[in-house]
């Protein structure tokens, strides 16, 4: 997993998932876009006002960016953090074979 920042405080995940299926990229928009809304707990909500979160495609890998607005630093890549432990643990749940043949983890 590659993670970088550049000088417009973009903080980005680059090919996060890589061979990413249409099926997996529509799952993880829409959890990207729900946690965004007010029905999600506070402690897992994305408040756009401190960090945007955009999903995007390349070439089939999925990709994650996260656009820090002001000083939230801290709060944007803590928030991007739990936010990519919680789309891989969705894809172990939803999508084990993918983990298996992208990632090596174990079937068991």
């Amino acid at each position: 997993m590659h993670a970088s920042i550049d000088r417009r405080g973009v903080l980005s995940f680059p090919a996060l998932l890589p061979h990413a299926s249409p099926a997996m990229v529509s799952e993880l928009k829409s959890m990207v876009a729900a946690r965004a809304t007010r029905v999600v707990p506070d402690h897992k909500r994305l408040d756009a006002r401190r960090a945007k979160f955009a999903c995007t495609v390349r070439k089939g890998d999925f990709s994650l960016s996260v656009e820090i607005r002001g000083r939230n630093q801290e709060y944007a890549v803590s928030k991007a953090l739990n936010l990519v432990n919680e789309m891989f643990v969705a894809l172990h749940e939803g999508h084990p074979e993918y983990l298996v043949q992208h990632f090596g983890i174990s079937q068991e």
